[in-house]
C-alpha cells in the first residue's frame, strides 16, 4: 500500500471545493472541520488554513503537511468521499501534537458520518 498522497487524489480548484462545501455535510473539533461529499471514485482531499490561523506562510504549510500526513494514513478507512478539512483560528497556538490529537477525534466523526452514509444509501436503494 501506498501512502504517497497523488495529484488526482487531491482537491485543486475552486469548484471542487465549492461542490463539497455546498453538500452541507459536516463534522468538527475544538481544532478543524471537516466537510464531505459521498463519490462514486476514489476518495480526495482538500486542505485549507487561512491567514486568520497564522500570517506566516510557513506555519500554514506545516499545518497543511500535518494535515495531509495524517490523512494518507488513514485514507484506507474511507470509502469514495470528497473531504476538505479546514483548520480553525483556534490553532493558532496549538502544538503540533495537539493538531494530531484533533485529528484523530475529527477522524472518529468522519467514520461515524460514512457509517450513517453508507446506511442511508442502502435504505434508498432498497
Amino acid at each position: 500500500m501506498s501512502f504517497k498522497l497523488r495529484k488526482h487524489q487531491r482537491l485543486k480548484s475552486p469548484e471542487e471545493f465549492k461542490l463539497v462545501y455546498g453538500n452541507k455535510q459536516w463534522g468538527n473539533t475544538r481544532l478543524l472541520t471537516f466537510n464531505v461529499l459521498s463519490v462514486t471514485h476514489e476518495s480526495q482531499l482538500g486542505v485549507t488554513v487561512s491567514k486568520k490561523v497564522s500570517k506566516l506562510a510557513v506555519r500554514r504549510n506545516e499545518l497543511k503537511r500535518i494535515v495531509r500526513e495524517f490523512y494518507r494514513h488513514k485514507k484506507a478507512e474511507l470509502v469514495a468521499a470528497k473531504l476538505v478539512i479546514t483548520v480553525k483560528p483556534a490553532a493558532r497556538n496549538a502544538s503540533n501534537g495537539e493538531v494530531r490529537a484533533e485529528l484523530e477525534e475529527l477522524w472518529v466523526k468522519l467514520l461515524k458520518w460514512q457509517r450513517w452514509n453508507s446506511h442511508q444509501q442502502n435504505r434508498d436503494d432498497a
